[in-house]
């Protein structure tokens, strides 16, 4: 079956897979036995024609007709939707009525498609020669790892030229520290060096028990501050992720304790993973360390909420920030080499804040390719 596309770049990671072309607007994409295309409008042509990896053709929207040698349009062909006639013109070059096409495929243009008589079936995994990155690709993911970094570099030196104060609470340049001025600091820099830094976390205290929290207002000192940081490359598309906790101050027992613990069952995964490794057992070994150390998931009683280790181990990168597969106890297929994943176990308590430490590494028949450099050290003088 032949397969199609209308999406932008931004929103769809097999679009920019399988083109290598960055659309803002969405765009059709529609491969046909060895005909892969993308039919762009005139503000786009150029920009297209460089862009576009080689075996991609690039058509001019207003010349498509004329690129498969099609008659004029007659008279009923010229009320149908602007989509339904691309389609059309497409589909009667190259004889193909039954399109494939991904799941997020826009509903009102599958219906339009299907009133015209065309086939669509959507594919959950479009393209799933995504799972394994090429060696080219490990160097753009290791480059947004290093986006990563530069922005945690930020966050640290701010960490360091802050005092405590009498208040307990971290100063900067004569105002209190907060998470929102840390977590700017990080997205400005990675900014600044080519990158997009979207939901960045910097989750200060109780805040970072709760693994998706922003985090927000004043900085205490002496408390744990989760860095969660995963750039994209405005040019490459690739992502990287990056997570480091630090404390500014000193770390109580508690906090220290369950950085340990933290650090040691990630460590031991780095030095687990390689090709022929079920994620899920991965996963389930840092549960297993987790309560042998005293850490065991559960729920308050009151409030349902949860403490412990209550997320999957890891989930692969690439030009989506979730791919699969993944380190969770559901997990079922087998490691590969070029497959790149995280590695970012977590403990979270309410009473506290959480500790969470995270590398991207790129699976290897023996081993990894850790893509992350970026020092592991809890407390910050």
């Amino acid at each position: 079956m032949s397969r199609l596309i209308y999406a932008s770049s931004d929103q769809s990671a097999d679009l920019w897979y399988v083109t290598g072309f960055h659309a803002p607007d969405p765009i059709l994409w529609f491969q046909a036995g060895a005909l892969s295309a993308i039919v762009v409008g005139s503000l786009e042509l150029g920009r297209a024609q460089k862009q576009c990896k080689p075996g991609v053709t690039v058509i001019d929207a207003a010349k498509l007709r004329e690129f498969f040698h099609l008659p004029e349009e007659t008279e009923e062909e010229r009320k149908r939707h602007w989509f339904v006639k691309q389609v059309a013109a497409v589909a009667q070059g190259t004889g193909e009525k039954e399109w494939e096409v991904p799941e997020a495929f826009p509903l009102v243009f599958g219906d339009l498609l299907r009133e015209a008589g065309f086939t669509i079936k959507t594919q959950w995994n479009f393209c799933p020669e995504r799972a394994v990155k090429s060696p080219e690709e490990i160097e753009k993911i290791r480059h947004s790892e290093r986006l990563a970094e530069a922005g945690l570099a930020q966050a640290d030196g701010m960490l360091r030229a802050a005092v405590i104060g009498d208040d307990g609470f971290l100063h900067l340049g004569g105002h209190l520290l907060t998470a929102e001025e840390l977590r700017s600091a990080i997205d400005l820099e990675i900014t600044r060096l080519g990158g997009l830094a979207q939901g960045t976390i910097a989750a200060p205290g109780p805040q970072g028990a709760d693994p998706h929290q922003h985090g927000e207002g004043p900085i205490k000192a002496n408390e744990p501050i989760v860095m969660d940081i995963f750039p994209r490359d405005q040019e490459t598309g690739y992502f990287g992720d990056l997570t480091r906790t630090r404390v500014k101050g000193k770390a109580p027992e508690v906090v220290r304790k369950a950085y340990e613990t933290v650090l040691a069952a990630q460590e031991k995964v780095l030095a687990s993973l390689k090709a022929g490794v079920l994620g899920k057992d991965m996963h389930n070994m840092v549960v297993e360390d987790f309560k042998a150390a005293g850490y065991e998931t559960g729920t308050d009683p009151e409030t349902g909420v949860y403490h412990g280790f209550f997320h999957g181990l890891g989930h692969s990168v690439g030009l989506e920030i979730h791919e699969g597969p993944s380190l969770s106890p559901g997990e079922e297929r087998t490691l590969v080499a070029g497959n790149v994943l995280t590695d970012e176990p977590g403990l979270y308590y309410p009473e506290w804040g959480g500790i969470r430490i995270e590398d991207t590494v790129a699976i290897a028949e023996t081993g990894i390719d850790n893509l992350a450099v970026a020092p592991k050290f809890l407390e910050i003088e």
